[in-house]
């Protein structure tokens, strides 16, 4: 065990602890989760919140991992409390009951050992009694405890590419599950190493400088690669993206979010005002207006048969073309007077937004109400750098 410090020598020496609210997942209008942490330098935690909104009642968990997603477990019923499952960026899977919490981690990943290769996982889903997985280095596995297999469907890697990091984005009411591989430019075939075609090693400081700005840039000039799939592990369908999202120059182009209307239509939203309607069996039309490829939605929930879409700060209305303001707009009762959605979801026809400011906000009949998370549920955990409990 390491020696005790205080408050002010462990600030200093991790940063300031500046949680934010960043993940949800809701079971229902009773039951719901929530991922709280910030950015720490060297020393990541995350605090897990399950919601009983009937017993008025939060309970807490800590963890000394940075988590990445956070999904719900599907229950037999309707009545009962649910579960919720979580995964860490080094590949820690944490199942969390209403009769505790269980830590497992993915064999072969740094959660298990440090020495294992670097993948950094993005997102998990339950799919039967089992996890599917996904996150770089080509990884997506379904799975649990010790065994695994490789469900990804083939997806060729072309020179300078690597190969591609899966994303989770969600699943239809059908249980179609929607997934991305996104592939970017691999930087080794840039950098100017002994080795390397244009390598000298008598090479002046001046020319290897400009040499390694031209390789940097002809890297930059090449696009990330997106492709969609649909389906189920093992048998997976490759659906057409607008080409501003298949191959984008601009981080910001993503696939965010999946949502169902009826059984009939499914929206596939994303960034650069991403809106795609269809199904995975017909194939998808991109509905999305040019006047929206300044938005880059990044969830969205059906209301009253509506579409509603969230950017990192706004919230819209989709009327099948144009996204509109919403209205009414938020009220916010206390600073920071900004919407920050990090997730929002629709129960028993009322709209939940949960923010980045450790509140989250219920649209009725009535208007907007606003919940803060108490104060002693977002402090920081683990004062003191004691041993790093909680894995």
């Amino acid at each position: 065990m390491t020696d005790a410090i205080d408050d002010k020598e462990f600030e200093e020496l991790y940063g300031a602890w500046e949680p934010t609210l960043y993940a949800a997942a809701m079971a229902d209008n009773r039951y719901f989760a929530l991922l709280v942490g910030g950015p720490r330098w060297d020393d990541p935690y995350t605090i897990i919140l399950t919601r009983d909104a009937k017993a008025q009642t939060f309970s807490r968990l800590d963890v000394r991992r940075e988590l990445r997603d956070v999904r719900v477990v599907p229950r037999a019923d309707e009545v009962s409390e649910p579960s919720y499952v979580a995964l860490s960026l080094n590949g820690d899977i944490y199942l969390i009951s209403p009769n505790g919490a269980q830590h497992s981690v993915i064999p072969g990943t740094q959660a298990e050992s440090d020495d294992a290769p670097e993948i950094l996982f993005s997102s998990i889903l339950p799919v039967g009694d089992q996890w599917l997985v996904a996150g770089g280095e080509g990884f997506l596995k379904l799975g649990k405890e010790k065994s695994w297999q490789d469900v990804s469907p083939p997806l060729p890697t072309e020179y300078p590419y690597k190969v591609p990091d899966w994303t989770i984005v969600g699943a239809n009411q059908a249980g179609d599950i929607f997934i991305v591989g996104t592939q970017t430019a691999n930087a080794r075939h840039f950098n100017l190493y002994p080795g390397h075609p244009l390598y000298r090693k008598d090479m002046p400081d001046e020319e290897r400088f400009e040499l390694k700005k031209k390789l940097y840039a002809e890297m930059d000039s090449y696009p990330r690669l997106k492709t969609l799939f649909t389906g189920r592990p093992g048998s997976w369908k490759q659906q057409a993206l607008p080409d501003r999202i298949a191959r984008s120059l601009p981080a910001y182009s993503y696939i965010a979010d999946v949502e169902s209307d009826g059984s009939d239509a499914d929206y596939v939203i994303g960034g650069d005002g991403l809106v795609m309607k269809g199904n995975p069996q017909a194939g998808f039309t991109d509905v999305s207006s040019i006047a929206d490829r300044e938005k880059n939605f990044k969830d969205g929930a059906r209301l009253r048969n509506e579409l509603i879409l969230a950017t990192g700060t706004e919230l819209f209305r989709f009327d099948g073309h144009f996204a509109k303001p919403f209205a009414p707009k938020v009220k916010m009762r206390s600073a920071p007077f900004v919407l920050q959605p990090s997730a929002i979801f629709v129960q028993n026809e009322k709209l939940y937004v949960f923010d980045y400011g450790l509140r989250y906000y219920i649209l009725d009949d009535e208007g907007w109400h606003q919940y803060d998370i108490p104060k002693e549920l977002s402090a920081r955990p683990f004062k003191g750098g004691g041993d790093k409990v909680g894995r």
